[in-house]
């Protein structure tokens, strides 16, 4: 796997000077991999964390656009990312990824978070939500509406009305 995705990267030229910025937040090392890769391939500067602190220091650090984030990891947990994000101001656009059951997942607040993506999904779907609220993001605005007007119709995402 580590080969493929150093074709695709090489394939997308190292030199390019993405504009956007956004944070993988999962302590599955293959899934952070592919998807800054496939984000990548797009444009877009995607950097990983494999847990709830290593997230925090980076979002301490750069601003991000989008950040994806897992519920169930080492150290410090996606709803303990959440609180601490919310405390501290304005929030990125949150898509919380997960494997987790229904009745962990119903302990999200809507108000917190953007969207919902169920694993196993498929990196390129994934990717395409990512880049548009990326997109939407970096124009100033967002707004739960203009981002499910850009994907309607995805299967992967459940877009929470705020």
């Amino acid at each position: 796997m580590r080969k493929v995705l150093r074709g695709i990267a090489a394939g997308v030229g190292m030199a390019m000077e993405p504009t956007k910025r956004v944070l993988i937040v999962d302590d599955d090392k293959d899934v952070r991999d592919i998807l800054c890769t496939v984000l990548l391939a797009r444009g877009i500067h995607a950097d990983g964390a494999s847990n709830g602190r290593e997230a925090l220091d980076l979002i301490a650090q750069h601003p991000y656009l989008v950040v994806v984030l897992d519920l169930m990891m080492p150290e410090l947990d996606g709803f303990g990312v959440l609180e601490t994000l919310h405390s501290g101001g304005a929030m990125p656009v949150v898509l919380v990824v997960t494997a987790a059951d229904q009745h962990l997942t119903e302990r999200l607040d809507p108000n917190l978070i953007h969207g919902l993506v169920r694993k196993p999904f498929d990196p390129q779907e994934i990717a395409d939500v990512v880049a548009s609220c990326a997109d939407i993001r970096s124009k100033g605005i967002f707004e739960t509406m203009a981002i499910a007007a850009m994907i309607a119709g995805a299967p992967l995402v459940t877009l929470l009305s705020r």
